[in-house]
């Protein structure tokens, strides 16, 4: 029952009401665990500018979490933009992956860093 109000809330568009029904997916709460579809609704909640989803999504496509495909770049990229809106922890990890990166896998994610925007959130 609850998965599904937060279900209708995501759907209505909300970006916190994304991230909390993204979370319930991602651990089970309600229904069965749900990588893939965590990560859909995570993203959309990142694009919409959550810092706590684009942490989130980034963590799970470096560690190909849950039958979601493991993919260092893309993982980069939000931890980059995460840290680039205060994100401690993604901070962390911008470090941490660097030199693990080759220098085309970290241009390629900078520059898809740089290009996106979002409106911030509270």
């Amino acid at each position: 029952e609850a998965r599904a109000w937060a279900r209708r809330a995501a759907e209505g568009g909300d970006a916190k009401a994304m991230h909390h029904y993204a979370m319930q997916l991602y651990d089970g709460v309600g229904g069965a665990k749900s990588g893939p579809d965590a990560l859909a609704w995570l993203k959309k909640a990142a694009e919409a500018g959550r810092v706590d989803s684009q942490y989130n999504v980034a963590k799970m496509l470096e560690q190909g979490d849950q039958g979601v495909a493991a993919n260092r770049t893309e993982a980069f990229k939000w931890y980059m933009i995460a840290a680039r809106r205060g994100d401690q922890h993604a901070l962390a990890s911008v470090q941490r992956l660097t030199p693990a990166l080759s220098a085309v896998e970290r241009r390629k994610a900078r520059e898809a860093a740089d290009a996106f925007t979002a409106p911030p959130q509270a």
